[in-house]
């Protein structure tokens, strides 16, 4: 669980550029990181192994459909994200005000609220939604076939603590391999345990 998490926050450190050059090329190439064929043909086990997997790693079951083997997790987090162009931005606007202020003998005070409150929100953590879909299905006779799909979206708090408030800044859709071999192997471990 723990490496699992560490992989996401590492992802989430990343600038975007190393993001975009580990990404497969193709959706073929996605769907293959993102899918494991289990060599069981019991769905129902590796349904409730992938839900207690899911949870083992602090998700939060929204939706569960069982007849399709349909499962959607949600789990969020508070991170330190920031926009380097976005501080630069906001200080330099807090400067320009702060300079405007001091010419106009404190006349121009009130210009500076907007600049500061702005670059306090860059700098505070930001809330980061992982939203989860996993798909079972039965793959011929003897297998199971598990796709794990991860979407991380990074939230503009409107005054730095509000949640409700909060709309989407940023959304990623992770194909980071690591991430996903790690789900897995968690996964194969839940299924030994509940074959016991």
């Amino acid at each position: 669980m723990k490496k699992f998490i560490v992989l996401l926050l590492m992802l989430c450190s990343l600038p975007a550029g190393a993001r975009e050059a580990k990404q497969p090329k193709t959706q073929l190439e996605i769907r293959e990181v993102q899918t494991r064929v289990v060599q069981t043909p019991d769905t129902n086990l590796v349904f409730k192994a992938a839900i207690h997997t899911l949870q083992d790693n602090g998700f939060i079951i929204e939706f569960v459909e069982d007849e399709i083997g349909y499962i959607r997790a949600k789990k969020d987090f508070k991170d330190k994200i920031r926009d380097k162009k976005r501080v630069a931005l906001y200080s330099s606007m807090l400067a320009l005000q702060t300079a405007n202020t001091v010419l106009t003998y404190g006349l121009a005070s009130h210009t500076l609220v907007d600049p500061a409150m702005r670059l306090s929100n860059e700098l505070a953590p930001k809330t980061v939604i992982v939203d989860s879909n996993v798909n079972v299905e039965p793959y011929g006779s003897k297998a199971t076939k598990v796709r794990f799909t991860i979407v991380m979206k990074v939230l503009e708090n409107a005054d730095g603590y509000s949640y409700i408030k909060s709309a989407p800044r940023k959304v990623i859709r992770v194909r980071d391999p690591k991430v996903y071999q790690e789900f897995f192997n968690q996964l194969d471990k839940n299924i030994f345990i509940e074959n016991i």
